[in-house]
């Protein structure tokens, strides 16, 4: 699946393009540097889609196709948009780029925003577009608060302070479930138990990955709770355990019959992470013995 979302993402490139050959007849008289800007253009959405499909960034559509299986097309691009420009904002924090590199992806970032400009928007939902981008300001500042408060703490206080961390970075992943839900009608309600669900999916599936990039983040002085147990020579597995049965613990019991079905899927999700991880550390306990 990820492998088509990536082509349809790719694919948005022909939209910038048909506006970008119009402009340049307007301003020229002709259009002769419309390949050179399509090549550019390309190569720039790649800077996303390359770590789509190598499973460097993780695609919350993608997530979200999985949990709501009649996932309405008419959105599929918008949330891809919006996924690739979060994807992106987040690398340019987080990585050491060259010059040309954080070129391509201010080009890519930009070209996002052009295109999601570019789609009618109900009002309810460019209000939940606009209080996500909100939700990533407080998940900004308060992550590292929650970081600062880490480095003091041991044992079950670390373990609360960190799962609280990876909570609020769980926020992320509400937008991705609420375009497609609010497309298909659904009730406030019924997003809103999904979204819970969704949370807690997420926190699970950020933790694995945090796993996962460890000696990345650590080469490149990432600050996250796995690092920071790494650093404090702790094992994971206690921790990992905490937020597992928090996490599980938090999935409703009862839900509305219509969002039944999407939690149902979102919790077998959910799982799934959670045994991705069991392995993850029965391979490194086993490279440590070797």
């Amino acid at each position: 699946m990820i492998e088509t979302l990536a082509k349809i993402y790719e694919d948005t490139v022909k939209e910038n393009i048909n506006y970008l050959k119009k402009l340049e007849k307007e301003l020229y008289g002709k259009t002769e540097h419309h390949k050179v800007v399509h090549e550019t253009l390309f190569k720039s959405s790649q800077t996303i889609t390359k770590k789509w499909l190598a499973g460097k960034k993780y695609l919350r559509t993608k997530y979200a196709r999985d949990a709501i299986l009649e996932y309405p097309k008419d959105v599929l691009k918008l949330s891809l948009i919006l996924d690739a420009t979060i994807n992106l904002m987040d690398d340019l924090l987080d990585e050491t780029l060259s010059r040309e590199e954080r070129a391509f992806y201010l080009i890519e970032i930009v070209r996002a925003i052009s295109l999601r400009d570019m789609y009618p928007i109900e009002d309810k939902l460019r209000e939940k577009i606009s209080n996500y981008f909100n939700k990533l300001i407080f998940v900004a500042i308060s992550e590292q608060i929650f970081l600062e408060k880490m480095k003091d703490k041991e044992g079950e206080d670390f373990y609360k302070v960190a799962y609280d961390y990876f909570a609020g970075r769980s926020l992320d992943m509400d937008l991705f479930l609420e375009i497609p839900l609010h497309e298909l009608k659904y009730k406030k309600n019924e997003i809103d138990e999904i979204v819970r669900v969704g949370r807690i999916f997420r926190t699970i599936n950020l933790m694995k990955k945090d796993l996962i990039d460890l000696e990345h983040d650590i080469e490149f002085d990432i600050p996250t709770p796995i690092v920071m147990l790494h650093q404090k020579e702790k094992p994971f597995n206690d921790f990992i355990e905490y937020v597992f049965s928090r996490a599980l613990g938090d999935v409703p019991q009862r839900s509305s019959k219509k969002a039944e079905p999407i939690i149902y899927n979102l919790v077998n999700l959910t799982i799934k992470e959670q045994k991705e991880i069991v392995q993850l550390l029965r391979k490194e306990r086993e490279s440590q013995r070797s």
